[in-house]
């Protein structure tokens, strides 16, 4: 039933509307969203709507005022009758009593319990039918309660007797349940005590049902429960339910905020700022927008002297500058690393520098970390909608482009605006943007494969897949030109899933010819904020007939710190599927030991720039040397890449390298080139095995 139903979500507040939205779909609703009473109405009339969910605090007219315009037919006569759950924030009994007087048919309170309000959803659209039906439905309700971890209670204020719900025991999993008020109100904590009896007291004093989240319990049996009621009824009884919310407040909530916002900043990510943006551009077409963005400059530098944990201070300390500075309407965003946006309505397009430029200055205050004085620099560029850019994507990245332009000509702690920007001189980049956007339809991306060979016997053990682009026009375009292109963009997801695709057929295919290979894949921070990733990447393992272990993904430092526990998670869930892990650059950036001991690391891929002087520097040496010893001791794998000639490949022997890759086995090469290598190397082998 809940696929045919349309429910209506009206709230001012974005964040709120999409939470809501996001869970009632996935309850099987459609799901309409209105940020004010006059949209609200207006899409009860174009629509069929079969139950509502209103806000009390929105401009102009509030939720209850919203109430009684639906119940006189505003809406039109269709929507008259239907379920209205009031949203509120507020506790006060006046509230509660205001939103039933005004027509509605139930009330819930923030935050939302997504879990709680689907079945609030539920059971209001069920109506006076539920009553009707409670025999047939009673197995599928208590299953369902079972399942969201709902219960009933009854409280007598003649004797203070308490009854529970038949199956109250089981989701509690409490071995004795208290049968009295006094003994409820034992198992709470002081303050929990003090508020419970007190919303009890008011309830029995006629002033309404109850509504709160306490924490009863102790030790493994500690619970937080959820409790609500509506008001007493004649014969003097609270009659109400609860939710055992524990795993929720521990896990759900967890992985909410691990997926649409940065832990460290607490800031939302780019996938969600950008929603959030749309939702206002769509809400008010053609009122002025900024978006700006704002990095902080050579962050590495503070990591290297004072330690990772001193560069998320700065960070964190940042981002809340960033907070206080920036008006109430604001919308911001952790882009990257080190790369912060914020998008601001603004009335007069011609004041945006100097309006800015006065709550920018105070980002760059010094700031103590470690007992040291730290001064942050930055740039900034900026994009005005709808002047120049008509979406919120197209917004991001000319506010990009001018930050970009603001880092190449030095200028710090100002904002530099798009219409500034060289247009003569970024006409390039933009128009290779332009067809980087065309190029994955237009088949123009290739991949080509560079052999790792282990050094102990020789063998060609595995290849590295390398992205590469073949312009229509230009021809073959560097990686280091378009790869960022791609990074800032986000298209380096959508190209990102075809490449493990391509490697996994291609790999297939040299199976077939007899040739056995562990085929390297890279990986990119922004495919780490896809919701399952994982299940993507083994759909195309197992479409082409492989094993998982024959895979080897690549995560570079970057990757590691964008959001080191949500990377985490998904790397178990790889690593549980079978697929071998490697980290790249290893010792270039932000290095830490955290992340080889956390991590569930295969590989350890050391970086060219130790390579290229192991023969000639003690320095090189000794750093290899200890990366090798730190890998053996923790069961690691080590590849040197860049390898180029036949001293730094015999020191890397010396040094106890498992395998190396680089131009002295050959330079990265399309298919039929790489398998005619192979193919040869394999000859080679048998031919030295047979002399043997």
């Amino acid at each position: 039933m809940a696929s045919m139903l349309t429910l209506l979500v009206v709230d001012d507040d974005p964040t709120i509307r999409l939470l809501a939205s996001s869970g009632l779909k996935r309850k099987g609703y459609e799901v309409l969203q209105a940020p004010d009473a006059e949209q609200a109405i207006a899409l009860c009339r174009d629509n069929v709507i079969d139950l509502a969910l209103i806000d009390v605090n929105m401009p102009g007219r509030n939720g209850f005022e919203l109430v009684t315009s639906i119940r006189r037919g505003e809406a039109g006569s269709a929507s008259q009758q239907i379920p209205l759950l009031m949203l509120t924030g507020s506790d006060d009994v006046a509230s509660i009593d205001k939103a039933f007087e005004s027509g509605a048919t139930d009330f819930i309170t923030k935050p939302i319990n997504l879990p709680l309000l689907a079945e609030r959803v539920k059971y209001a659209l069920r109506g006076a039918a539920r009553e009707k039906a409670l025999r047939d439905t009673q197995v599928e309700q208590v299953s369902a309660c079972k399942l969201a971890r709902l219960g009933f209670w009854q409280l007598s204020f003649d004797d203070g007797a308490l009854t529970w719900s038949p199956d109250a025991g089981e989701v509690l999993q409490w071995e004795e349940l208290p049968h009295h008020r006094d003994a409820l109100l034992a198992l709470l904590p002081s303050t929990d005590r003090l508020r419970l009896d007190a919303a009890l007291n008011t309830a029995e004093e006629g002033g309404g049902g109850i509504n709160l989240e306490v924490t009863a319990g102790s030790g493994q049996f500690e619970r937080k429960l959820r409790l609500q009621s509506g008001s007493k009824n004649a014969d003097n009884q609270l009659v109400g339910a609860f939710q055992d919310v524990t795993a929720q407040r521990a896990f759900e909530d967890k992985a909410v905020y691990l997926s649409e916002y940065d832990e460290l900043t607490d800031l939302p990510k780019r996938r969600l700022f950008l929603n959030l943006l749309d939702e206002q551009l769509s809400a008010s077409p053609g009122v002025p927008w900024v978006l700006i963005v704002i990095d902080i400059s050579r962050l590495h530098r503070i990591n290297d002297v004072l330690g990772i944990q001193a560069g998320d201070q700065v960070l964190a300390l940042f981002a809340q500058r960033l907070k206080q500075s920036t008006p109430a309407d604001a919308l911001m965003c952790r882009l990257e690393a080190d790369t912060f946006g914020v998008a601001i309505p603004q009335a007069a397009e011609e004041e945006v520098e100097h309006h800015y430029h006065s709550w920018l200055m105070p980002l760059a205050r010094a700031c103590v970390i470690n007992n040291a004085e730290v001064f942050v620099d930055f740039t900034a560029g900026g994009s005005l909608y709808p002047r120049e850019a008509a979406t919120s994507e197209e917004l991001l990245r000319t506010a990009l482009l001018a930050q970009r332009f603001s880092r190449h000509q030095a200028v710090t702690q100002r904002l530099v605006m798009f219409s500034e920007v060289d247009v003569s001189e970024d006409e390039s980049l933009l128009s290779l943007e332009t067809d980087l956007r065309k190029a994955l339809g237009r088949e123009e991306f290739f991949l080509v494969y560079q052999p790792q060979q282990y050094l102990g016997t020789g063998e060609i053990v595995g290849v590295e897949a390398l992205l590469r682009w073949r312009h229509h026009e230009k021809g073959v375009i560097s990686p280091a030109t378009f790869i960022p292109l791609l990074e800032e963009s986000g298209l380096i997801v959508e190209v990102g899933d075809w490449v493990i695709q391509e490697a996994c057929r291609q790999l297939a295919e040299w199976q077939r010819k007899g040739l056995h290979l562990c085929m390297g894949v890279n990986l990119s921070a922004l495919q780490f904020e896809q919701s399952g990733l994982a299940k993507r990447i083994a759909e195309h393992v197992a479409a082409y007939g492989l094993k998982p272990h024959q895979l080897e993904l690549e995560i570079t430092e970057s990757t590691a710190m964008s959001n080191p526990e949500a990377t985490l998670a998904i790397l178990h869930e790889l690593k549980g599927l079978g697929f071998r892990i490697a980290i790249d650059d290893f010792g270039t950036g932000h290095s830490s030991y955290e992340y080889l001991l956390r991590f569930p690391l295969d590989t350890l891929k050391i970086d060219r720039s130790f390579v290229v002087g192991v023969a000639e520097s003690r320095a090189s040496r000794a750093i290899i040397r200890s990366l090798t010893a730190l890998s053996q001791g923790l069961g690691l794998k080590t590849i040197a890449e860049g390898v180029e000639t036949q001293r730094q490949r015999d020191y890397l022997d010396a040094l106890d390298t498992d395998e190396i890759q680089g131009f002295l086995l050959a330079r990265p090469m399309e298919p039929p080139a790489c398998l005619q290598f192979l193919q040869k190397m394999v000859a080679s082998e048998s031919r030295m095995a047979e002399t043997v």
